[in-house]
């Protein structure tokens, strides 16, 4: 492909903005458009990208020359603009999830079969140099995975100032499936079963009816069991907006990650701050980081024609994980996944 890929992004909330900085820095890419509900939004993205806004899809994808649409709406409302680029033919990069239904994943990806799109997903941790280095570990050499361990952690200002759909998600959508996709790469194989128990108190209390933890058991197709656990209740005044740990026991090593030390730590007059220096950055007006790796993929394989690193079918598998885990929380049984 010779010419640049004109793009847009529907969804200009707190990660849409991301994409907007990675395609706008991007010499193989013109980003031509940008679709949201709220006027205020568009009024702000309008005059600090001079980029062309739409109050509505359909029109759109009929007034604009487009190749490619990010889908940065909120969890549970990917389903209707995904269907509605793949439709139009335009090739999709999803936030995780890919949605937070089986039935609605399906939907995309047989609309996207029909109309030869492309799906991939925006699991970024996969691009995160620890994950990449845990995977490479895991898979050289004849090692065996024993058992896993994995928390992601939110604070509670997530679902309790940042957003207003925090009672339309949960901590599995919003963190569990970044755990789910993960451990899926990291183990090679499926999962099978899971396990899960969860309470919902402390955002019950604040009128939001989600879970403030969830703990799931997982096994996989190896043999290999995971306890994963997932809140978005930590205390306001945590170091970091989010905290995460994972363990792995091999036969041949024991692997421990800690992504709440990332080599940095800044004191002001209220708290102790740990930022994510690697996530990212900003250096002389470009941006950077782990977060920024799979947009720039995202472009890289539509130019060259090659494999995404995420894909819809890694997004599909993903969310049988987390719905199974939503079935076990409904119904306190273990669940088969297939």
């Amino acid at each position: 492909m010779n010419k640049k890929l004109n793009v847009a992004v529907i969804g200009a909330g707190i990660y849409g903005i991301h994409h907007f900085d990675v395609y706008n820095q991007s010499p193989y890419v013109n980003l031509v458009a940008v679709c949201d509900f709220s006027s205020k939004i568009r009024e702000n993205i309008e005059k600090d990208y001079g980029v062309k806004t739409y109050s509505d899809v359909e029109t759109m994808l009929s007034e604009e020359e487009i190749d490619a649409v990010s889908i940065v709406t909120p969890d549970h409302l990917h389903r209707e603009p995904a269907v509605q680029c793949a439709n139009a033919g335009k090739h999709l990069l999803i936030e995780k999830p890919l949605a937070s239904t089986v039935e609605d994943c399906q939907a995309i990806l047989e609309a996207a079969e029909a109309n030869n799109v492309r799906v991939a997903v925006d699991f970024h941790k996969r691009w995160d140099p620890t994950a990449i280095h845990v995977f490479n570990t895991l898979n050289e050499g004849d090692a065996y995975p024993i058992r896993g361990y994995m928390s992601m952690d939110d604070i509670v200002d997530v679902p309790t100032k940042w957003f207003k759909w925090a009672d339309q998600s949960d901590p599995v959508n919003f963190l569990g499936i970044h755990c789910v996709d993960l451990i899926r790469w990291y183990m090679g194989c499926e999962a099978t079963e899971v396990y899960a128990v969860g309470t919902k108190k402390l955002l019950a209390d604040q009128g939001i009816d989600s879970y403030d933890s969830v703990t799931s058991l997982i096994t996989f197709e190896n043999g290999c069991h995971w306890v994963v656990e997932n809140s978005w209740v930590l205390p306001s005044g945590f170091a970091k907006n989010n905290d995460g740990r994972t363990s792995i026991l091999t036969t041949d090593n024991y692997i421990r990650v800690d992504n709440q030390d990332r080599g940095i730590e800044v004191f002001d007059s209220e708290k102790q701050h740990t930022p994510n220096v690697f996530f990212f950055n900003n250096f002389y007006g470009k941006v950077f980081g782990f977060g920024a790796d799979p947009i720039n993929s995202f472009i890289d394989s539509l130019i060259n024609d090659t494999e995404f690193v995420a894909d819809g079918y890694d997004g599909l598998q993903a969310t049988k994980i987390t719905e199974a885990i939503h079935k076990s929380l409904d119904t306190g049984e273990h669940v088969k996944i297939k």
